[in-house]
Order: structure tokens, then sequence, then C-alpha cells
């Protein structure tokens, strides 16, 4: 059965663009993806492999693409802006932004209205 691209999706596939954006602007966004090894750990947030941004970058950002891409089923539930903040300090600039996105994602992941997230 096809999946129908809702305006949930699109709302979604903004704020993926945007994180990408931001952590490029940061200046976090880098060329040489880790190893396989580090990838699949399967702790959550990779946390005892991956820095943050790099979570970020090679699995979140290019597992919802995937799923925004195909039109598939969201996931329901989402918790990572505060895993973020804990993070944050490591990142050496300015998070607000960054922190701001993520707690849009978190909102629309679970079909709240993301003025409601923080």
């Amino acid at each position: 059965m096809a999946h129908t691209v809702t305006d949930r999706h699109r709302a979604l596939s903004v704020i993926v663009d945007a994180l990408e954006a931001t952590l490029r602007r940061m200046r976090l966004w880098e060329q040489e993806s880790p190893d396989a090894v580090r990838l699949a750990s399967t702790q959550p947030f990779s946390c005892d492999t991956l820095r943050f941004h790099q979570w970020l970058q090679w699995l979140l950002i290019p597992r919802m693409r995937q799923v925004l891409d195909d039109g598939g089923a969201l996931p329901t539930a989402s918790a990572i802006h505060a895993y973020a903040e804990e993070c944050v300090a490591e990142l050496g600039e300015d998070p607000a932004e960054l922190l701001f996105l993520i707690g849009h994602f978190d909102a629309l992941i679970r079909g709240e209205s993301p003025g409601a997230a923080h």
C-alpha cells in the first residue's frame, strides 16, 4: 500500500534539511564517514562510538531522509532534545539553533505542534 506524503512528512523534511544546514554552518559537517564499526553501535545515539553531531550526520539525517523519501511510516516517539542539551557543550558554537530544530523534530515525531516542544 502506498503511503501518502503528509504535512508532517513535509515539515520533518524541512527540519532535517535545516539540521544539515546548521551543522554545516557550525563547521561540524564531516567529509569522511566514521568506520562501519563505529556506525554499528547499539547504544542510544551511538554514544559509545560517535559524538552527537556525528550521530546526527551519519545516522539520524540519512535514516530520516530515507523514510521521508519512501513516504514510509514515521516513528511515533522521539526524545533527542534532552540528550542534545547534555552534548552541546562539546560543540564549541552557540547551539541555540540546533537545539531549537531538535525540539521541533521531537515535537513533529510525537505528532505535536512544534510550538509545544520547549
